[in-house]
């Protein structure tokens, strides 16, 4: 196997209000950590007018290809509210989405009376859950991964071109060790997809020295050497993000997810894989209960609706406590928009292991089966494994959920979720064990909604589309814009035109600009909104 330096990529920071990450520090045993609950964020006249400002290239196309709403939650918290909380407690991090602080401090009383907090709750620590992965002939193209592949006709979306090309996966785990030394990997990195790293534990770029969970997930999708082993998505773009410890018992994992999705939204990421649950924390402290498994309770449920919500695919682990006292799910896979997988083994039958629905307000979960059983993966050592859990059936999943998506680049994320499910075989007859089934990946390329009945009320009309000259854009009555900006791919302003008061249309002359794909992003007050124009 050829050996490899190893490779550690640094976060990129597009601006001190996009991406900037807060390390979380010393998060060990602690009990008096407390999320500051923010009032409102306000908004004026040139908030929304860059959306460059607070994204990657990346992450306004993604946005624009769904026409996703820019809103307050994409907003950063401003540094003088930090600066005065500062000044009362120790800020652990920050969360756009929440609108909140988490802080350390003694006296939680001296922070009610800052005018712009809301509301203070104390943190409830949480113990993480991983899949259990045990150690336990190759096909010309797939090798060990021939099986679990075909289970779900993702070779069938192979044959059709869909590898996930150009579709930008993030992967939340705890640790990807050795990852840049097998040979699985070499296109990975020799083709430049591994566009990125960052251990929200470490707080530095160093994933690959500690952990091997991750390392066994990724290769799940990843992995590309033809007639050993070929993953779900093998051409697709990854950033790694550890969000686990996995040699100590920190509290501070579902934050850590929280910002990982936060960073993967601005970084235009199009599918999380997250092989991680939650359920009890920490001896001494309050537990989890089935009764909280509502979709709602949860920091990191929330962070994976509000992933959901931002136009991303969550692809979450069912949990492996279906032999356990707990049986149920674990956290976040009671979230309503996201899909979460449980396990089968290569006959279909679900494993005993395998959490089982549904959530307390009676939805139906899991969403979808893979096998978790008897499944492949790559071993730290380079050679194939098999192991267990629902830590491995959920990237075969994600993985064919990017092939789809490259596929489908401009349809809603709901569309696709709702594709994958409808395709299962048990979709007219659900039960709580098994979910809708063993998703097939044919049936859904074939059955994509071509009238996006999930997509989000269509705020931009833009026609015709594509276009040489002029352009007619519309929206509705109720958006209010002020202003309209055309911005190439890469985020150079091109051109800027003012919208009158009750004006819910106008034409846009694009004659000079040269041919290629251009962002047309309208905004507002409160609000902004992008849409594609492609020039020919």
């Amino acid at each position: 196997m050829k050996k490899r330096n190893a490779v550690f990529f640094y976060l990129m920071i597009l601006s001190v209000s996009a991406l900037t990450i807060l390390p979380i520090k010393n998060l060990v045993a602690q009990n008096n950590l407390y999320w500051v609950y923010l009032e409102e964020k306000a908004t004026d006249l040139t908030t929304w007018e860059n959306p460059f400002d607070y994204f990657s290239p990346r992450g306004v196309l993604r946005k624009a290809q769904q026409q996703v709403l820019f809103d307050k939650h994409d907003l950063p918290i401003r540094q003088e509210i930090l600066r005065e909380i500062e000044t009362l407690a120790r800020v652990k991090m920050q969360s756009k989405w929440l609108n909140a602080v988490l802080v350390e401090t003694e006296h939680p009383d001296l922070l009610e009376h800052l005018d712009f907090v809301d509301r203070i709750e104390a943190r409830i620590p949480m113990r993480k859950s991983f899949a259990s992965l045990a150690d336990d002939d190759a096909n010309f193209q797939y090798g060990s991964a021939r099986l679990q592949t075909e289970q779900v006709f993702g070779d069938l979306l192979h044959a059709r071109g869909m590898t996930g090309s150009n579709v930008l996966i993030a992967v939340f785990d705890g640790g990807f060790h050795n990852t840049p030394n097998l040979s699985v990997f070499d296109d990975l990195f020799n083709e430049g997809r591994l566009k990125g790293t960052y251990s929200f534990v470490l707080q530095d770029s160093n994933v690959f020295t500690r952990g091997s969970h991750g390392t066994h997930v990724l290769s799940v999708m990843a992995a590309k050497t033809r007639g050993i082993f070929v993953g779900t998505a093998p051409d697709a773009d990854y950033w790694l993000f550890m969000t686990e410890d996995q040699l100590v018992e920190v509290n501070a994992e579902e934050h850590n997810w929280l910002a990982a999705a936060e960073v993967s939204d601005s970084l235009g990421v199009d599918i999380i894989n997250s092989s991680l649950g939650y359920t009890t924390f920490d001896p001494g402290q309050n537990d989890y209960t089935p009764a909280d498994l509502d979709g709602q309770t949860g920091i990191v449920t929330q962070a994976a609706l509000f992933a959901a919500r931002k136009g991303m695919l969550v692809v979450n682990s069912a949990g492996n406590a279906g032999a356990s006292n707990w049986r149920k799910i674990v956290k976040p896979a009671d979230a309503d928009s996201i899909i979460a997988v449980g396990a089968v083994d290569i006959q279909g039958n679900r494993a005993n292991f395998s959490s089982e629905g549904p959530t307390i307000d009676g939805r139906i979960k899991p969403d979808v089966m893979a096998r978790g059983a008897g499944t492949y993966y790559i071993a730290t050592n380079g050679l194939p494994a098999t192991g267990n859990g629902t830590s491995l059936s959920s990237p075969i999943i994600a993985g064919l959920a990017a092939c789809l998506r490259q596929a489908y680049p401009h349809h809603s994320t709901e569309n696709l979720r709702q594709t994958i499910i409808r395709s299962a075989h048990l979709y007219f007859n659900p039960d709580t064990l098994m979910g809708f089934g063993i998703p097939n990946f044919d049936v859904a390329f074939n059955n994509v909604f071509s009238v996006d009945e999930f997509a989000s009320k269509q705020q931009i009309s833009v026609y015709p589309n594509p276009a040489e000259n002029q352009i007619q854009v519309s929206w509705s009555v109720d958006f209010e814009p002020l202003g309209m900006r055309v911005f190439s791919a890469s985020g150079r302003l091109v051109r800027e035109l003012t919208i009158r008061n009750q004006q819910t249309s106008k034409e846009l002359d694009i004659s000079d600009l040269s041919s290629g794909t251009y962002i047309l992003h309208i905004y507002g007050k409160s609000k902004a909104i992008s849409s594609i124009i492609i020039k020919q």
